[in-house]
Order: C-alpha cells, then sequence, then structure tokens
C-alpha cells in the first residue's frame, strides 16, 4: 500500500509545502497516522480519498505551525535546499518541473488545493467537495479556473 501512495502523496506535499524536507517528514507521519488508525478505514470509502484527506489536515497543520513560529519570532522554516546539479540534459527537464512547480505554487490557495487532491491524489470531485467543505460545483469551478491558469501559465511549454 505504502509502495502505491508514497509518490503521488509526496507530491502533493510538496506542492503544499513547498519544502522538500517538510512535505518529507509529513509523508512519513501520514503514513504512521495511517497505520495508527487503520481500523478506522471503512471499505466503502475511497482509501486514496481516505490518505489524502490524512495528508492534507497534516500539512494544513504543519503549515499553521510554521506560521504559529513565524508570529512568536521563531525562524523554524528553513530556506528550500538547492538540489545538487544533474548533467546537462537532465537541465531541461529540470527547468521545466521548476517552471510548473511556480505555476501550481502561483495558483490561489483554493484552487491548488482541489488541483492537487485531484491530480495527485486522484479523488472525485465529490470527494474533494466534502473534504474542502464546499458545493460541488464550486470545486468543478475550482478545477476549471486552475487548469486555465496553468495552461496560460504554461502556454509556450507546448511549442
Amino acid at each position: 500500500m505504502i509502495s502505491r501512495f508514497q509518490m503521488p502523496v509526496l507530491s502533493y506535499l510538496y506542492h503544499r509545502l513547498t519544502e522538500k524536507s517538510a512535505a518529507e517528514d509529513v509523508l512519513q507521519e501520514v503514513f504512521v497516522r495511517v497505520w495508527k488508525h487503520r481500523g478506522r478505514y471503512e471499505s466503502r470509502d475511497s482509501l486514496a480519498a481516505w490518505i489524502f484527506t490524512i495528508a492534507r489536515n497534516l500539512a494544513l497543520d504543519h503549515n499553521d505551525k510554521t506560521r504559529r513560529r513565524r508570529t512568536e519570532g521563531i525562524d523554524a522554516a528553513q530556506e528550500p535546499r538547492s538540489e545538487a546539479a544533474g548533467p546537462e540534459r537532465l537541465a531541461e527537464s529540470s527547468d521545466m518541473k521548476t517552471r510548473i512547480d511556480a505555476a501550481i505554487a502561483a495558483l490561489p490557495e483554493e484552487q491548488r488545493e482541489v488541483f492537487l487532491l485531484r491530480e495527485y491524489g486522484d479523488i472525485t470531485f465529490a470527494q474533494i467537495a466534502r473534504e474542502t467543505g464546499c458545493p460541488l460545483g464550486t470545486a468543478l469551478a475550482r478545477m476549471r479556473y486552475a487548469v486555465l491558469k496553468l495552461r496560460e501559465s504554461l502556454g509556450e511549454l507546448d511549442a
């Protein structure tokens, strides 16, 4: 189960937290919670939705704690670590990933949330609407606007 969800959840967390080390730490906590609370999972629900709900809640908690530390004057957030440069043949794909990450990060919070849950969590829009506490139509509209903004931001990548 972990191998099936590890990369999608890590990708989701990275885009939510924007710091690789924080995303990896929260990922570990997600699967600890999944294991500890496995008895609460009801098989009629989507396993992916359950796991991504845990991931979303832990990401929100992490952001709240980080925000509180900053307002209290404690600098707990580190600068994102730069990855070591890879071979030249990977430079172009690395640049593209950076541009995609930046475009996703530039989305308004509500649109980014729906986009990430749908794309990385493969969660239905009905489940996303329940999780985010909005009507189904709102979740669909947020996804539509997110996709349109991403297309606009990344349009030159199509060429």
